[in-house]
């Protein structure tokens, strides 16, 4: 882990974002998160951008979620030297719970912090094998988001889109992220999804049906969700759509990197047009 703490860091600077190493600790272990962000920061709201740099025992995490710290630091290089509103997160221990992201949000939430006006986590965004039938479900889903399904269906089961997971306070943020990847990648390379829980008529009675409502809760952004900030995360849906997940296979020639570099390039246009961001 300090190796590739070390990469990023040297990455991050070299393309003007300083970095501060806010360490924490984990039973039996010593930790820390990467915060990122450009001399002159603004003072009034800024958006984070954020993915976990740590995978799991005996796997490379080539799409976990080694695609998402690459997208990280791509986007650190393009966005223009005059955004200043604009923090780059890397957090540690997401596998063991999204510890680096609760001590983070705990941190950046706190009185007399600068406001988060939303955030925005890349989990697992680098596998898109496009086959029919390469894309599952979890239980429930077909009940709870039928457009959603009905437009996988019609495509045959392809596992060849992104899911945008927010809550209702970050609506207006995924509606220009969609058009932005819909722009780049295609009308139908993008999905987004409430989470279960936020909705106003099903959400009380999901709370007992963890087998779909638990998937949304699955990274970084969840703690911001439960400190009230708007969070969207964009994933390939890892374990529903990819064989390697947690595995030894999970290796960097399994990714897609054209479709990266599209989600690249819709957050930087996203976050770069006043208007689009703040919705």
């Amino acid at each position: 882990m300090q190796r590739a703490e070390a990469y990023v860091t040297g990455q991050l600077a070299a393309a003007g974002w300083p970095v501060t190493r806010r360490p924490f600790t984990v039973p039996g272990a010593a930790a820390a998160n990467l915060l990122a962000e450009r001399p002159g920061t603004a003072d009034g709201p800024v958006y984070l951008v954020g993915a976990h740099l740590d995978t799991v025992p005996d796997s490379p995490g080539a799409d976990d979620n080694a695609s998402g710290v690459a997208c990280l630091l791509e986007l650190a290089r393009i966005l223009p030297a005059d955004e200043n509103r604009v923090l780059l997160a890397v957090f540690d221990e997401e596998e063991t719970g999204l510890i680096g992201a609760q001590v983070l949000a705990n941190e950046l939430t706190s009185a007399g912090q600068r406001k988060l006006a939303a955030v925005i986590v890349y989990e697992c965004v680098g596998y898109f094998p496009g086959e029919p039938g390469t894309q599952t479900l979890p239980p429930g889903a077909a009940l709870v988001y039928p457009k959603q399904v009905r437009r996988i269906r019609r495509r045959d089961n392809r596992g060849d889109w992104l899911l945008l997971a927010y809550r209702q306070s970050a609506r207006p943020l995924v509606r220009r992220l969609e058009a932005a990847l819909a722009q780049r990648s295609g009308p139908d390379a993008v999905i987004h999804a409430r989470d279960p829980l936020d909705l106003p008529a099903l959400g009380p009675a999901l709370r007992g049906y963890p087998q779909l409502s638990g998937h949304f809760a699955r990274s970084d952004h969840k703690p911001f969700w439960d400190r009230g900030v708007p969070a969207v995360q964009i994933t390939d849906t890892a374990n529903f759509r990819n064989p390697h997940y947690h595995q030894p296979t999970d290796l960097p020639d399994t990714l897609d990197y054209t479709r990266m570099a599209d989600l690249v390039a819709a957050t930087a246009a996203v976050l770069t047009t006043r208007q689009s961001a703040d919705g």
